[in-house]
C-alpha cells in the first residue's frame, strides 16, 4: 500500500514533471489565419531571415523552401512536423547553422502520420522539453494550440516558468496575436 501521491512522485522522479496548457486564438478571416501558419512555415516575406532565425529546407521533389523558426521562446527547436505540406525532420537543432538552405528529398522528410493541405497542423519540439501543436479548427474560426513542457529533473518551477516563455512565445512570435487583432 502505497498513498497516491506518493506514487506520483515515483512516477514524477522516473519521467520527468509535466505543465500543460491548452488554448486558442480566435481569427475569423480564413485569410489571415492561412497567413499566419505561412509566416510561421516560410518566414517573412518583407524581409530575408537570417540563418540564426530561421532554417531553411530546400525540398527537391516539390521545388519549395521551408523556413521554419529555428528558436521558440528562445529555445531551440529540435523537431518539426507539418501535416499541411507534408514535412518532418528529427534533431534540426544539430543541422550545422549556415548562409544556405539544406536540400532534402522527399523520402528524407515525409511524416509518418497522414498529411492533409486541406488544414493546417504544425508540431515542434524544442530542447527544454516542450512540445507544441498548432492547428486550425475544423468547426470554429479558431487557431488551437497544445503546449506541453516536461521538466526531466522534476523541477516544477523550471517546468512552469518554461511553459509561461512558451506560452507567451505562441502569442507573440508565432501567431502575433496583438499584431494580427486575434482575441
Amino acid at each position: 500500500g502505497k498513498r497516491v501521491a506518493d506514487y506520483l512522485e515515483e512516477q514524477y522522479s522516473r519521467y520527468g514533471f509535466f505543465v500543460s496548457a491548452n488554448s486558442y486564438f480566435v481569427c475569423p478571416d480564413p485569410v489571415k489565419t492561412d497567413q499566419i501558419f505561412c509566416r510561421i512555415r516560410y518566414g517573412d516575406y518583407e524581409a530575408t531571415p537570417s540563418a540564426a532565425e530561421r532554417m531553411e529546407f530546400v525540398r527537391t521533389d516539390f521545388g519549395d523552401v521551408l523556413r521554419y523558426p529555428r528558436a521558440i521562446g528562445g529555445f531551440p527547436v529540435s523537431y518539426i512536423r507539418d501535416l499541411t505540406t507534408g514535412f518532418e525532420m528529427h534533431d534540426v537543432d544539430r543541422l550545422p547553422v549556415s548562409s544556405g538552405p539544406l536540400e532534402v528529398s522527399a523520402s528524407e522528410c515525409q511524416p509518418t502520420f497522414p498529411v492533409s493541405s486541406s488544414s493546417h497542423m504544425l508540431t515542434f519540439e524544442t530542447r527544454n522539453g516542450a512540445r507544441l501543436t498548432m492547428r486550425t479548427s475544423g468547426t470554429e474560426p479558431k487557431l488551437k494550440y497544445y503546449l506541453e513542457v516536461r521538466n526531466e529533473n522534476n523541477d516544477r518551477a523550471a517546468a512552469a516558468r518554461d511553459l509561461d516563455i512558451m506560452t507567451r512565445a505562441v502569442a507573440n512570435e508565432l501567431v502575433r496575436a496583438s499584431e494580427n487583432g486575434l482575441q
